[in-house]
């Protein structure tokens, strides 16, 4: 029998890549871009509503290290910064290391932007939110634009599967003074081991993360960056989009009907957006769930992504890296074992 079945983190499925890279011009020194990129990136952002010039683009080493040069550069021990609960785990132990105070911005069953904190930043995932899968509607994403304004604060926007549903608008496309800073991987429909993620915020901002990123590594990887100029120039980039689109779609459904299959005593919200149900099982612990499926099937407890540890009855399933056939088998094991955990738990 198959030991493992993939269903934990949000590993791209590899046939979503480009076919083949070329590499046009390599750089000889480790080096934060070059101008031909620099020309391919502003119009990427352009398909996200983004117009920005050279000066408001930084290329980082994934979207990961965008969460740290914003949080090092711009927060202090002891701010409060709002983050969407749940959210992303690996923003969760970026802050954490970063001493901020976390407030809570629901998301559960939507989104609750009511923050009475006297805060310095928001984290949010407004499309295809980590874990949920739901979308920020229009009008909240206009309304938590004017409490930046109103109340002199940050917004940090991960748009991580942005690419994948370019028709839901960014914040950023509607920030008319330098409000949002602007983060996003490439990491999920061009290469996941390149390591590559884009930033974009007012030059002034830029000027600091650029000085930030080069302490931090000093630089981009010159072959990871040609390869990237070369995918975006030929068009492989926009096909491996288009795939993307079409393949996650198709595992998505399968996800849905093998969850209605196995597990109908399960909650969840249809996903809008990204690569994950989240979904509750009422009377579960997710933590001793990854446990007795250990060597079997890997998921995401749900406690990773709520910063208080709670959300032990949630777990997160994702659908983008295993087959449609690996995906229906992990979720009836999955369904088995939580029988036998609520069978023995009435012993």
């Amino acid at each position: 029998m198959k030991l493992i079945y993939n269903l934990g983190g949000g590993l791209p499925d590899p046939m979503v890549f480009p076919r083949s890279f070329s590499s046009p011009i390599i750089p000889f020194e480790r080096t934060l871009s070059f101008q031909d990129l620099d020309e391919e990136l502003i119009r990427l952002l352009k398909y996200r509503g983004i117009d920005a010039s050279k000066d408001e683009i930084l290329i980082t080493t994934g979207s990961i290290q965008g969460i740290f040069i914003f949080s090092n550069t711009l927060l202090n021990d002891g701010d409060k910064v709002a983050l969407e609960y749940p959210t992303f785990a690996g923003a969760i132990r970026v802050f954490k290391s970063r001493n901020v105070i976390p407030v809570k911005l629901p998301v559960i069953p939507y989104y609750d932007i009511n923050i009475k904190d006297k805060i310095k930043a928001v984290y949010t995932i407004p499309t295809g939110q980590n874990p949920t899968g739901i979308h920020m509607k229009l009008e909240d994403k206009k309304r938590i634009l004017e409490m930046a304004e109103e109340r002199d604060f940050f917004i940090l926007e991960d748009d991580a599967y942005g690419l994948l549903t370019p028709e839901e608008p960014t914040i950023k496309s509607l920030d008319k003074n330098g409000r949002v800073i602007y983060i996003t991987t490439l990491s999920k429909v061009f290469s996941s081991g390149l390591r590559l993620g884009i930033m974009v915020a007012k030059p002034s901002l830029i000027e600091k993360f650029r000085d930030m990123k080069e302490e931090i590594d000093g630089g981009n990887s010159s072959i990871s960056l040609s390869l990237l100029y070369g995918s975006l120039k030929d068009g492989s980039f926009w096909e491996g989009i288009s795939r993307a689109k079409r393949i996650y779609e198709e595992k998505k459904v399968i996800m849905e009907e093998a969850l209605k299959k196995y597990l109908p005593e399960a909650e969840w919200t249809r996903p809008e957006g990204g690569l994950f149900f989240f979904i509750r099982v009422k009377g579960i612990d997710s933590d001793q769930l990854q446990e007795k499926l250990a060597r079997k099937v890997l998921i995401s407890p749900g406690t990773k992504f709520f910063f208080d540890g709670n959300g032990k009855e949630y777990l997160r399933l994702s659908f983008s890296y295993s087959t449609p056939n690996d995906i229906e088998k992990g979720i009836e094991i999955i369904s088995q074992e939580i029988y036998e955990m609520k069978k023995n738990s009435k012993v």
